[in-house]
């Protein structure tokens, strides 16, 4: 989950940030953050696409579980997909393209609960496995393996 809250720094949507791997036999096989096509221009340059009668969502972006996946569709099969948040159903729908076994995921928009259980449905009839993790707190993480690698040295030294 590290790995992916780093991948999120990337992002191109100021809406939010998020980031994806996908991890086959303990190796990062892709990996994706959330930003617009190809030769598109990104959110940060000229703003977020909505739609009036779809709510806040920003529809100029390929969401981050997307394109860890078309970075190597063929060969996610068996492997696990981590991001932050529980995948949305289009999100899913390429998941269980891909034949990815489970999602690990730290929670979910209070906003999207009838989209979620659709997502959780499509999971469930396709055999995928959905974990929610606790929050990863990337910072503490760090700091704390900075102090255990370097106990000579004060913490005040660790900047972020």
């Amino acid at each position: 989950m590290m790995a992916a809250k780093l991948i999120a720094v990337m992002a191109t949507c100021p809406k939010l940030r998020v980031g994806t791997v996908v991890v086959k036999n303990k190796r990062i096989v892709a990996s994706g953050f959330n930003g617009a096509p190809p030769g598109h221009p990104h959110c940060s340059e000229v703003g977020c696409l909505k739609f009036e009668e779809e709510g806040t969502s920003c529809r100029r972006v390929i969401h981050s579980e997307h394109n860890a996946i078309l970075q190597d569709s063929a060969n996610l099969a068996g492997g696990t997909l981590y991001t932050a948040y529980l995948p949305c159903i289009d999100c899913m729908k390429a998941i269980i393209g891909a034949r990815i076994d489970e999602v690990v995921y730290e929670g979910e928009y209070e906003s999207h609960k009838s989209r979620y259980k659709s997502s959780r449905d499509f999971a469930a009839l396709s055999g995928i496995k959905l974990r929610q993790i606790p929050e990863v707190n990337i910072v503490n993480l760090l700091a704390r393996y900075y102090e255990q690698h370097n106990e000579d040295k004060p913490s005040e030294a660790l900047e972020f």
